[in-house]
């Protein structure tokens, strides 16, 4: 495959993004993955892995970076990631019929975010759907923060199960503690009739509250829109359970993506 690193598509050192492409023509389909790092940390180099898997499957794959949300000082808050994406997706006139979102745990939130805004297919590992739910039912959750090294692979990040009081904090500093408000960061309120399929991963016991698949699925149904779930045991989060997810996300995108 064919890969350049570091193309710029703005003016803050964190708006770069990597290209990774087949050798041949592959199957005229982009993907675009995002990582996570619960909007205040992570980075593209770390999704190198995933592309590959989906060059070796005929897609042509661009990993941004993107700003990252300061609570404390009330700077790149929600929607700051997911438009810094479709700045990208635009100033690269990438074609929205043959293109899908992909992201893990923040990822898929900024991929949910990025498909509802274009109408296009996503694919959602432990993405954070539900903030305002969240809120709602852990009121008395206090908010810690969790710094990740540079080095840990996504694979390895957030494995331990549920953690609400790191889920706090995350939604606290993309909002500025509801500065913006938490139902607006809640991506689950924008399915609409237009909105096009998505795929939908989690486990029963990890970061991400499993009650969110419900959720979100309950708005498709609602809007007839079709809505792939898988729902694991154990704790794993997004990248964690790779080895289970990867070919029932790769048969959604053949399927969604002609």
């Amino acid at each position: 495959m064919k890969v350049q690193t570091d193309l710029t598509y703005g003016q803050d050192e964190l708006q770069k993004y990597d290209t990774y492409q087949p050798d041949d023509d592959g199957n005229g389909n982009t993907i675009v993955v995002v990582h996570g790092g619960g909007w205040w940390q992570g980075d593209k180099h770390k999704e190198a892995d995933l592309a590959a898997i989906l060059v070796n499957n005929g897609y042509s794959v661009v990993v941004p970076n993107y700003r990252f949300a300061d609570g404390s000082t009330k700077t790149n808050l929600f929607p700051t990631q997911r438009d810094d994406v479709l700045d990208l997706i635009n100033q690269l006139n990438l074609d929205v019929n043959h293109l899908a979102i992909w992201g893990g745990s923040s990822g898929g939130n900024v991929a949910f975010e990025t498909g509802l805004e274009l109408n296009v297919p996503v694919v959602s590992w432990s993405g954070l759907l539900a903030l305002d739910t969240f809120m709602e039912e852990n009121p008395d959750v206090k908010p810690v923060q969790v710094k990740i090294a540079a080095d840990v692979k996504s694979a390895d990040i957030d494995q331990d199960g549920s953690n609400k009081s790191y889920y706090r904090w995350l939604v606290e500093n993309l909002t500025a503690n509801g500065e913006v408000s938490f139902s607006d960061a809640s991506p689950y309120h924008r399915v609409n009739d237009n909105t096009k399929p998505l795929f939908m991963a989690n486990s029963m016991d990890e970061l991400v509250p499993v009650q969110e698949v419900g959720i979100v699925q309950k708005e498709f149904i609602n809007h007839h829109v079709r809505i792939d779930t898988l729902v694991l045991p154990g704790s794993r989060h997004a990248e964690g359970y790779l080895v289970d997810a990867i070919n029932p996300s790769l048969t959604f995108l053949k399927d969604v993506l002609k």
